[in-house]
């Protein structure tokens, strides 16, 4: 068995579809953990290899007592919200309380939706069905652990009841699929109700009045095909107090005084530079021809994906 292993990753695609070599699953809004299991032990690694073990020990312990010997579940990690419903923010809570020894009033659960190693058994290269049927054998769900619910039918009608559950979207995965590590597939393909990005923090303008001292909007960026910073607007609006508080200071942290980018940019007389360390997600209107957002609005900072790995997601265009 492994002792590390790359998530699969979803492309993103313009419009839900119904296809009956196609089933669906809630796009869950959490941490990505893949979690081994063997001999009655578990380890809860992150998408880029981070152990969350200690983070989450009620999901560790549940992990640790499926009927298994040896194991590796793909899943998503998530905290609810007084609603039930999937929350980001309320995950990033429980970590800031776990780290002040504060109790955290978030249910935290770990849902399981894919099953790659089994008791000596690689099974990436089996079809996306016959690793379901094998994933419900091996989990046992319990108060922290359950498995992902899976439907099939008129995809346009499943991905409004996602969203209007509270859910993102959701992913549809090709039921012959192999599980491709590491890469990102057309085989399996996500639909969200909003246009979102992870994009790098390259910098911050200086802020006015109630902003002054914090900042005044966020610089963007994302790398390119040539592994360059290339320039994607600014965002200005969806930070609260607290959060303008907390980001500028990690942004003091990573100060620098030279441009990441090659070309120059509006309002660089205006702008602090930063190392380009910090992920943020951000929802927006459209892109313009050159890649700047239009009506952008901050949703998050992104811990849980490495700077290294943004980039411009490219949108399948379904012919479905």
């Amino acid at each position: 068995m492994p002792e590390r292993l790359a998530p699969m990753l979803a492309t993103l695609t313009e419009k839900p579809f119904t296809d009956p070599d196609w089933y669906f699953e809630p796009k869950l809004d959490g941490y990505r953990i893949v979690v081994f299991v063997r001999n009655g032990e578990s380890r809860l690694q992150s998408r880029h290899f981070q152990d969350y073990t200690g983070h989450f020990p009620s999901i560790a312990k549940e992990m640790s007592q499926q009927p298994v010997k040896e194991a590796i579940f793909d899943g998503e990690l998530v905290a609810l919200d007084e609603n039930g419903k999937p929350c980001f923010q309320c995950l990033q809570q429980h970590l800031i309380q776990q780290r002040e020894n504060i109790v955290s009033g978030y249910l935290v659960l770990y849902y399981a939706f894919d099953l790659l190693y089994l008791d000596g058994f690689d099974l990436t290269a089996l079809a996306q069905s016959e690793r379901a049927g094998l994933l419900k054998t091996a989990l046992r769900p319990g108060k922290s652990v359950k498995a992902i619910s899976r439907f099939e039918g008129d995809g346009a009608e499943i991905f409004k009841a996602a969203i209007e559950a509270g859910f993102e979207g959701i992913i549809a995965k090709r039921r012959d699929a192999p599980y491709q590590e590491g890469k990102r597939s057309n085989d399996w393909l996500k639909i969200k109700g909003t246009l979102a990005d992870e994009f790098i923090i390259a910098g911050y303008t200086s802020g006015q009045g109630a902003r002054s001292g914090a900042f005044g909007s966020l610089v963007l960026a994302q790398y390119d095909d040539n592994k360059r910073l290339a320039h994607a607007g600014n965002v200005g609006t969806g930070f609260d107090e607290r959060l303008l508080e907390d980001l500028k200071a990690k942004m003091d942290k990573l100060t620098t005084g030279k441009s990441p980018f090659d070309a120059r940019i509006p309002f660089e007389n205006k702008t602090t530079w930063l190392k380009p360390e910090l992920v943020a997600e951000v929802k927006y209107a459209e892109r313009t021809r050159d890649g700047i957002l239009r009506h952008p609005v901050f949703l998050r900072l992104r811990d849980d994906k490495p700077a290294t790995d943004v980039k411009a997601q490219k949108i399948l265009r379904s012919e479905k």
